[in-house]
This record gives structure tokens, C-alpha cells and sequence, in this order.
């Protein structure tokens, strides 16, 4: 039996600055990410790809811990709170991964996917209301979408129809270590999800209708409808539900349009304005401790008492949130000239409180299998969501108080070089 594979990937360089921040401002990062693909037989192919990372310099949960050690609250935190030791390379998990992991399987009419892979199809440009597992890259140029562990059935029974569905395994599985020997755990702890998108093709026009569910209670119904006319346009969203009541119900619109102009060797634009009715109507009511990732870094579990929030009562846990209004618009212009040259930017911004994210970036092609680029990720506005007010950042320990707003960044400048194999 003859089997075909094949080996490539790269590995990737990348430097950070943070201008205007407490502690250690830089951070490098060198990468390999490799991906191997095997054809063992017709219709079948086995994809994995693993990912190896080191990183020097800047480690926010030391500088953090290190800060408030000698800051006005160190006397206090001893008697209040409970150091949370982040890890430093001791689990190989930590710079080893695997990224992808799957198996296709390709038929007259149905193809399948089993395995870790990655998840989406919105058809919008930075937020994707349909999508199951929810991520915005345009902020990160560099960065891969996560893998899910997942199996996809993609359908096509008649010309011009797809059915794509789709039943996910969240690498958190705590839920079935948490119950005693023999127990199951209740259905609305297991983290399983679905999805599940249709897709008629008339007019020159995609029309898909779109769901997910979660096992806890959280769903999404709804249409993401794509087309072309002298413009590229398109309309993606719906309504988020919840039957646990954890997290806000409401509906989420995205609507947008590109264009190429043939100037140069290309100038693309593209632009949005996105409508989240389970975000807050108002800035001063933001919970900014609801951003993603906003407390994977501290270094204490305390009782801190931060302004707008209170850890106190005993309540649902809403879900992290990657945004906290309501109205948005977004957009993107890319240059590309001299065949190896392209500079552009992203720009994300809160129409309530006109503060807003700029991702810049200039890259250039060089040879067959390098590409480097230099960007940055700069905060815009006065004060608000992309901007926090300073009192957002103070803490309390006992009875003393300190302010973490130097740990916020001015803005973050970046490089780095992709080799491709």
C-alpha cells in the first residue's frame, strides 16, 4: 500500500515592546510549528500539527506579584490572600502542543473531520456572531485559531445546498473529575456543544441558516448571508439565549462590505458596524473584570474589592466577554505594491465611548519561505472601554490600596519572521 506525506509548517520569531508599563517591557517568543500530513488510502487523509514554544523577558504574574509585594498592600497580603503560583515551564504543556489532530474523510457527497481542528465560518471580518467558539484575530496578525476537539459532517446531497453540523469537546473536563467514583455529571456540566449552518447558494448569494447550543444552557440562533455585487457584502448575526440566566440573552448583528481597487498591484477595504444587544447601553455600567483573559495573570486569590465589581455575592458566573457595548464599527486597508510589499491596519472601535484599537502592519515577502513584519497594537481615545479609567485598576487588600494602571500598556510594538519548510 502506497502512502503519501508530506512535512511542512515554520517556526517564527517574534519580539514585543510595551511602552509605558510597570516592570520588565519587552517579551520575545521563538516558535515551530510543524504539520505533517499523511494519505494512508483514497478519500482518507490524517493531519496533525504540533506547536513548540519558549518565551523570554516579560512574565505578567511576577511583575504583578512583585509590584504589590512592595507596594502598600504587601504588609496585608499575607492575612488576606492566597499566592497562586503560575507556571513557569515545569508542565510540558506549557510550550508543547498539539494544535491539530485530525482525520478526513472525503465521500461522493459527505465528508467528515475527527479530531482537534480549527472551528469557524462567519462570514464577517473581526467578530463572528455564529461562530461556536468565539475569537477575534485581526488584533493578533500573527496568531492561529485555537484547535477544537471536534467532529464535522460537511453535506452537500443536491447542487447548490450544504449542511455542515458540527458536536464539540471543550479541553475542559473537570466536570467529570469533580463527581465521585461512579457518578455522571449532571447533563448541564458536560462540555459537549453543537452547531449546525445550512447553506442554499442563489443569486450569487450564500444563505446560510446558523445554531449552536451548550450543554450549560447557552444557544444561538440565527443567518449569516453572503454576496457579491459591485461590492462584497455581507450579514452575520442573530439571538444569544441562555436557560441558566448566567449570561445576558440579546441579539448580535454584524453587517459590512469590500472592495478592490485595482491601484498598484491592490488596495482592499473593508468595513463594519456590529450591533451587541447583550453588551451594557451605557460605558459606566461596564465590568471590566468580564474582558477575556482580564484575571488570568494575577498573582493572588484575594478578596480584592475593585470599582463596579463585588466578589462577594453568590451568584451565577457570567461568561468572560470579548467586548462590553453595544455599538461597534471596524475596519481594514491593505496596500499592496512592489509584488513583495503590503501595509495596512486594523481598527476596532467603541462608538459609545470613542475609544477603539489600531493594528498596523508592514510586511514583505522575501525569497520563496521568509515573511517579516512589524506592527503594533495601539489604544485610541480618552477613556473607556479600550481606554479603562484609572479607578478600574484600583485594589484593596485590608486596609490599604493600590493602583495597577501602569499595567496596562501605552501600546505594544512588535516584529517578527516567519520561515516557511
Amino acid at each position: 500500500m502506497d502512502v503519501d506525506a508530506e512535512l511542512g509548517g515554520y517556526a517564527e520569531v517574534r519580539a514585543m515592546v510595551m511602552l509605558d508599563v510597570e516592570g520588565t517591557p519587552w517579551t520575545a517568543i521563538e516558535k515551530v510549528r510543524p504539520t505533517l500530513e499523511i494519505s494512508p488510502a483514497d478519500r482518507v487523509r490524517a493531519v496533525a500539527t504540533v506547536e513548540g514554544a519558549l518565551a523570554q523577558g516579560r512574565e505578567t504574574s511576577d511583575e504583578l506579584a512583585l509590584f504589590l509585594e512592595n507596594s502598600d498592600v504587601g504588609p496585608d497580603l499575607a492575612e488576606y490572600c492566597t499566592r497562586v503560583e503560575a507556571y513557569h515551564f515545569e508542565d510540558v504543556r506549557e510550550y508543547l502542543t498539539v494544535e491539530r489532530l485530525y482525520v478526513d474523510f472525503t465521500g461522493e457527497k459527505v465528508d467528515f473531520r475527527l479530531g482537534r481542528q480549527a472551528v469557524n465560518w462567519g462570514s464577517a471580518l473581526v467578530f463572528h456572531p455564529s461562530d461556536l467558539v468565539s475569537e477575534v484575530v485581526a488584533s493578533e496578525p500573527w496568531r492561529e485559531r485555537q484547535g477544537v476537539n471536534a467532529i464535522r459532517a460537511n453535506i452537500a446531497p443536491v447542487p447548490n445546498l450544504q449542511i455542515v453540523t458540527l458536536l464539540a469537546l471543550a479541553d475542559d473536563l473537570s466536570a467529570f473529575e469533580k463527581t465521585d467514583a461512579g457518578e455522571v455529571p449532571e447533563a448541564e456540566d458536560w462540555p459537549l456543544a453543537g452547531a449546525a449552518k445550512v447553506t442554499v447558494h442563489a443569486a450569487e448569494t450564500d444563505w446560510s441558516a446558523v445554531g449552536n447550543v451548550e450543554m450549560g444552557g447557552r444557544w444561538f440562533a440565527g443567518a449569516d448571508i453572503k454576496g457579491q455585487l459591485e461590492l462584497g457584502w455581507w450579514v452575520e448575526g442573530g439571538w444569544h439565549g441562555d436557560s441558566s440566566e448566567a449570561d445576558p440573552e440579546g441579539a448580535e448583528v454584524v453587517v459590512g462590505l469590500d472592495y478592490s481597487i485595482p491601484v498598484l498591484n491592490r488596495v482592499f477595504f473593508a468595513a463594519e458596524y456590529r450591533y451587541d444587544g447583550t453588551g451594557e447601553a451605557d460605558p459606566a455600567d461596564y465590568d471590566y473584570g468580564q474582558r477575556s483573559g482580564g484575571g488570568s495573570n494575577v498573582p493572588f486569590s484575594c478578596p480584592f474589592s475593585t470599582t463596579g465589581t463585588n466578589g462577594t455575592e453568590d451568584t451565577a458566573v457570567p461568561s468572560a466577554r470579548i467586548t462590553l457595548g453595544q455599538h461597534y464599527v471596524h475596519g481594514t486597508l491593505n496596500v499592496s505594491f512592489l509584488d513583495d510589499w503590503t501595509v495596512g491596519a486594523v481598527a476596532i472601535i467603541n462608538v459609545q465611548d470613542g475609544t477603539g484599537l489600531l493594528v498596523p502592519d508592514a510586511a514583505v515577502v522575501i525569497g520563496e519561505r521568509w515573511q517579516v513584519h512589524v506592527g503594533a497594537q495601539i489604544p485610541v481615545g480618552d477613556e473607556g472601554e479600550f481606554v479603562p479609567p484609572e479607578d478600574q485598576f484600583e485594589v484593596v487588600v485590608g486596609a490599604n490600596s493600590v493602583n495597577l494602571a501602569r499595567f496596562l500598556p501605552a501600546a505594544t510594538l512588535n516584529a517578527w519572521a516567519r520561515y516557511s519548510f
